[in-house]
């Protein structure tokens, strides 16, 4: 007499499920799901790696653009400096205030980017 492959159990050659466990004792039906999970399992996880390389290029543009604002504005206060228009200590105070500006734009964009991507019930 044949046994459950999962159980252990004895079964008789007629059943198609175990009685005890209820697992299937064909193994076409048996391999034929384990390969549909596996299938589903690998789509999901295709799903979840571009998930999360489409973040990766969304996000991308921001901290380039931020940069190159505060490059710009350093380098046209340098000039300032250097022309004698104003000093590198008038300098300081109106970098702060672009650069708190500059995060500010950008935190609110990430947070529009955030809201689209997983949008409230």
């Amino acid at each position: 007499m044949p046994y459950c492959p999962k159980c252990g159990k004895e079964v008789s050659e007629e059943d198609a499920f175990c009685p005890s466990c209820g697992a299937s004792l064909r193994p076409e039906r048996r391999l034929y799901r384990e390969r549909v999970e596996k299938r589903e399992k690998e789509e999901k996880m295709e799903k979840t790696e571009k998930a999360e390389k489409r973040e990766k290029e969304e996000a991308g543009p921001a901290a380039p653009l931020v940069i190159g604002l505060i490059l710009v504005f350093v380098g046209f206060a340098f000039f300032l400096a250097t022309t004698r228009i104003i000093s590198f200590r008038e300098a300081w105070p109106y970098f702060l205030v672009f650069l708190g500006m500059i995060i500010i734009i950008a935190a609110v964009y990430a947070g529009i980017i955030a809201s689209r991507r997983s949008p409230r019930p």
